[in-house]
């Protein structure tokens, strides 16, 4: 809560994430589209944590507004955290800042996400697929914490022209035709 500096960080809860990947050619295109919910009974300032896959490259980042998504322009660090915390200090408008921590690990910053309420996220990345063996390997990462998602969907295209595909899964998950 940024009107409260100091208090102990209040958990969002993740009510859906929808994963879209179109796969072509050992390139994989991924979509995360998550929507967050804050029980608390104040607005407050979402951190969002993303790991992306190795060599992965962010192509979009956007975040919802009066129900339009609203895509992020790539601007230089420390502009880009000025202009947010002048956004958040104003409020004025709804900001939001992706920035890259380290190596594959990405930060978020969405305000607000409302008092009882949700918002919505979007960040889309390219990755050249891992060949071995004539086999393209994708993997999505998630989180190995106790993060529950309430509701969760991935939809992979694969799209090689005549080219069959052997898909193989965990076992509680299941593959649906088409």
């Amino acid at each position: 809560d940024p009107d409260r500096p100091g208090m102990p960080p209040e958990p969002l809860q993740i009510n859906s994430q929808t994963i879209e990947v179109a796969i072509s050619n050992g390139i994989a295109r991924t979509t995360v589209d998550q929507i967050f919910f804050n029980p608390s009974s104040q607005p407050l300032e979402g951190w969002y944590w993303f790991t992306a896959p190795d060599g992965a490259a962010i192509e979009r980042f956007a975040w919802e507004v009066n129900g339009q998504l609203v895509d992020g322009a790539m601007i230089e660090r420390k502009q880009a955290a000025a202009a947010y915390a002048e956004a958040l200090a104003a409020r004025v408008f709804e900001p939001a800042l992706l920035e890259w921590v380290d190596g594959r690990t990405y930060r978020a910053r969405i305000y607000p996400v409302p008092a009882v309420g949700a918002k919505r996220i979007v960040i889309s990345y390219t990755e050249l697929l891992p060949l071995a063996d004539g086999v393209y390997r994708y993997v999505y990462p998630m989180a190995g914490n106790e993060t529950r998602i309430q509701e969760f969907s991935l939809k992979v295209n694969l799209d090689d022209g005549d080219e069959k595909y052997n898909v193989a899964t965990l076992s509680d998950a299941r593959i649906e035709k088409d």
